[in-house]
């Protein structure tokens, strides 16, 4: 039984919901010609196709939000709030301008957080159109009251309590679990502003131009999966969707569509895994503009900003036929998530009676944020931190992640996932990594059907990545302190091979040590190490080494006082260091064609030449671009050719040098703890045997080479200080080579 209230005459009539007793006919209801009959008839035909374990069905069912329900022909809503005392329903004919057709009060279901309700499918118009739909919610601070309707202040008892309660019945909700948002908050005349909510507009009603959540029929799609192998096999590719495609000359160019045409690109460039800059639903002229999308709203809509087809659900099938067209040509996909904060409340100007308010505070402000009496925490300095220590909350992003992975999604980097390890619901923060929802999270996604897999193994699953960190707060930093299921980006090898150029003085041949083996030291076992020089923070890879930062840049760049060679051999050293590294190498796609932002630290907002790739200057070796791109590539082919690079037994088949031939003892401290030792040697042996230099010294170098084995000669395969580093012929080194300044060789025993 549900209370149905009716929006045009505001009088309260019972209407009975329940199916049970009623005769079921066929559904009529049709949107984009897929019909409720058609998609259990896809359904069915996709259990048939499923005979195999390389193929998946993505199905767009949740736990909570709106879902069809075949067996009683209704369209079921569910809503989870811990402190919510009533749920008015809202269902609209248009996104924008009208007010709601039916307004339904939801029942709680006893003992849960979960207020629900189902409406017969034939009383929403037929189905011939998308239902549109929001929440209005009370509680403690606006309580509900049958006159809501009449009189808009009735209920109200304050703007926001001393527990931080922001319930407001006159602005609309839109559904967490959405997947699909009708328009954007800053898609009205008034811009993103008006949902500000103060003293002076808390009793005007916003539900004719919210943002409404959108539910139409989606068919289940088969999705053949990518090549099972573990995290150290994967060359993996950081890019924005849009900087991807917009420049080529390819259907839906900017879009999930362009994205799909350039799979085979992708693979040609040497890349396994593509991790994409966040894709989940954000306002984009958030803050005046917000390009990168890391101010997230549907955690369960992919952004149809990115689709090509604007229709109702277009953008999440276009999302599958990307993923499709990737796994077909054994790409992985990974999407950058960001549950740390979200793109909606935060304090105005310091002041807790005015917030911008659209979602999740709506429905429960106490539950979503870390909060006290209104005023919000902010440790991911994006204005909020969502509270993951709340059970809901951490139910919430575990239904999130497994939705993803049921849409063919391989892998997930977490945003400032050091948020994630919070065990304290109050404004305080505790991190504990297995208490936590990090510590937890492999658990849970078990239990919704979704395998985690260490970072060192391969088979049926997804991979979870760190970033181990938060922007503020004690203890932010948590690199190492993960649990074993968890893969972490690597800010010490960053900076190491970063200052392995720029501040060689800096840093010692231990420091180059452990970062080529992994940070065993930090990470311990298990190929936990994401290895990477450059990510979309900061200077990229040609930046970095071209332009001088500021003094007060905290993203360090050098020109090497213009030397354009140095410039160019500091790229490909910072490349190759990547990827000769134990775990798993990322280079930002943009870098490989070493795309410059005109010296730019910080392009988040930039829609535009800054941020988009033009992959066709790279095609002539005469120039930089050229040459980046073909280092690149063979550097990343080498990698692919040698498993001893990716060996679990790494480490146990290294021996160091130093220059003159000797070992490198490891109780040698005046060498290895010696910033002034400029060079480091080894020698890797695992099938064929393999012999590195790495200098970062001014002078040229005489490096003896080990003894080759009998019958067996050293060959040069890469010399960084060439214009063309990998050698195409046969060149023997008999028993030394001079290294040139601050450069990289390898050699090759055969």
């Amino acid at each position: 039984m549900s209370l149905a209230i009716n929006s045009l005459n505001q009088k309260y009539i019972l209407s009975t919901l329940n199916l049970a007793s009623k005769k079921v006919n066929t559904p009529k209801y049709h949107t984009n010609n897929i019909s409720f009959t058609a998609l259990e008839a896809a359904a069915l035909e996709a259990q048939a196709m499923y005979g195999t374990k390389r193929s998946l069905i993505a199905k767009d069912k949740t736990r909570l939000g709106a879902n069809f329900n075949p067996q009683t022909n209704t369209l079921d809503f569910k809503l989870a709030s811990d402190n919510a005392q009533d749920v008015i329903l809202c269902i609209f004919d248009e996104p924008k301008g009208k007010d709601a057709k039916l307004n339904i009060k939801m029942s709680k279901r006893e003992g849960t957080n979960i207020f629900e309700t189902s409406i017969p499918i034939n009383e929403l118009g037929n189905g011939k159109k998308p239902v549109y739909y929001g929440y209005r919610v009370f509680g403690k601070n606006w309580k509900f009251d049958e006159d809501f309707f009449n009189n808009p202040k009735s209920g109200f008892k304050s703007l926001v309590d001393k527990e931080g309660n922001r319930f407001n019945p006159n602005k609309l909700a839109f559904d967490p679990y959405t997947k699909e948002l009708s328009h954007l908050p800053s898609d009205n005349p008034m811009g993103e502003d008006a949902f500000i909510v103060s003293a002076d507009n808390c009793f005007e009603d916003n539900a004719k131009y919210a943002p409404k959540s959108v539910f139409a029929p989606i068919e289940d799609t088969i999705i053949p999966k990518a090549s099972a192998r573990p995290l150290s096999d994967e060359i993996i590719g950081e890019v924005h969707i849009k900087d991807l495609s917009i420049n080529e000359d390819v259907d839906g160019a900017g879009t999930y569509l362009g994205a799909k045409n350039m799979a085979e690109k992708l693979k040609s460039m040497g890349f396994t895994m593509i991790e994409f800059l966040p894709l989940t639903e954000f306002d984009d002229k958030q803050g005046g503009a917000n390009y990168w999308g890391y101010m997230p709203l549907g955690y369960f809509a992919p952004a149809k900003k990115y689709a090509s087809d604007k229709t109702p659900m277009g953008a999440l099938r276009e999302f599958r036929e990307m993923v499709k067209e990737f796994h077909k040509n054994d790409l992985k996909v990974c999407m950058d998530i960001v549950f740390n904060h979200t793109g909606e409340a935060g304090n105005i100007d310091e002041d807790v009676q005015k917030t911008r308010q659209f979602g999740f505070s709506l429905i429960d402000n106490q539950m979503y944020y870390k909060q006290k009496a209104g005023k919000y925490n902010s440790n991911s300095g994006c204005g909020n931190d969502l509270n993951v220590a709340q059970n809901e909350v951490m139910n919430f992003i575990a239904d999130s992640v497994a939705f993803w992975a049921n849409q063919g999604v391989d892998a997930f980097r977490f945003d400032l996932a050091a948020g994630l390890m919070d065990i304290d619901k109050s404004d305080k923060v505790y991190y504990d990594g297995a208490r936590s929802l990090a510590g937890q999270l492999s658990q849970m996604l078990k239990e919704r059907g979704v395998r985690v897999l260490e970072p060192n193994k391969k088979g049926d699953g997804i991979y979870l990545i760190a970033e181990p960190w938060t922007c503020g707060g004690d203890n932010s930093y948590q690199l190492g302190r993960f649990s074993d299921e968890w893969a972490q980006w690597n800010d010490i090898a960053r900076e190491t091979i970063k200052k392995d150029s720029t501040f060689p003085f800096t840093i010692t041949p231990r420091n180059l040590k452990n970062m080529l083996e992994g940070s065993y030291d930090v990470l311990g076992g298990g190929d936990k190490s994401i290895n990477y020089a450059y990510s979309h923070d900061g200077f990229n890879l040609n930046d970095a080494n071209s332009y001088k930062s500021s003094y007060d840049c905290w993203h360090y760049a050098t020109d090497y006082n213009g030397d354009t060679r140095r410039q160019e051999n500091a790229m490909k050293k910072q490349i190759a260091l990547t990827l000769l590294s134990k775990g798993a190498p990322m280079l930002q796609v943009g870098d490989v064609i070493a795309h410059s932002k005109g010296g730019n630290d910080n392009s988040y907002n930039k829609d535009g030449d800054t941020n988009y790739l033009d992959f066709s200057k790279s095609r002539n070796l005469n120039t930089r671009k050229g040459r980046i791109y073909d280092f690149s590539k063979r550097m990343i082919d080498f990698r692919k050719k040698h498993k001893e690079l990716r060996s679990g037994i790494y480490n146990k088949n290294i021996q160091y040098f130093k220059p003159d031939g000797s070992y490198a003892q490891p109780w040698d401290k005046s060498y290895w703890d010696n910033v002034n030792s400029n060079i480091i040697c080894y020698k890797i042996t695992d099938g064929s045997d393999l012999f590195f230099s790495n200098s970062s010294d001014s002078n040229h170098i005489n490096v003896i080479l080990p003894s080759a084995g009998e019958g067996k000669n050293w060959y040069l395969v890469c010399d960084t200080s060439r214009e063309n580093s990998f050698v195409d012929k046969d060149e023997k080194i008999d028993y030394n080579y001079i290294q040139a300044p601050h450069s990289l060789l390898i050699f090759e025993q055969r």
